[in-house]
């Protein structure tokens, strides 16, 4: 059997999000970290990768996408992942940012 084919193709898509949370390590500097609970179509469906698009301003872009191999027949169950990310130190004290993950957001001041 090649390499190709073992090759599947996947459909990609925004992952559902649907709870964000902030908290912040006890560490000092105190780091921020992001809970991401998000939905998964059904069984076939898995995350494919969460990515820090970058900081605007007070405005830090995460995208979040899930893969589904296509054509494959899967249990019409949705579920659920949950991910965490430590997403540093380096904001300011007292002041207010906005986590943008897909088409929700959160926002946090660093203490």
């Amino acid at each position: 059997m090649t390499l190709l084919s073992c090759a599947r193709e996947y459909e990609i898509k925004p992952a559902p999000i649907h709870e964000l949370g902030i908290s912040f390590s006890n560490s000092l500097p105190a780091e921020v970290i992001l809970y991401i609970r998000g939905g998964l179509a059904d069984s076939a469906t898995k995350v494919n990768e969460i990515k820090i698009l970058g900081l605007t301003g007070t405005t830090l872009d995460i995208s979040v996408t899930t893969k589904r191999p296509k054509g494959v027949t899967a249990a019409q169950v949705y579920g659920y992942f949950e991910k965490t990310i430590n997403l540093g130190s380096d904001f300011s004290s007292g002041q207010i940012y906005t986590v943008k993950v897909n088409d929700q957001t959160k926002q946090f001041m660093k203490p």
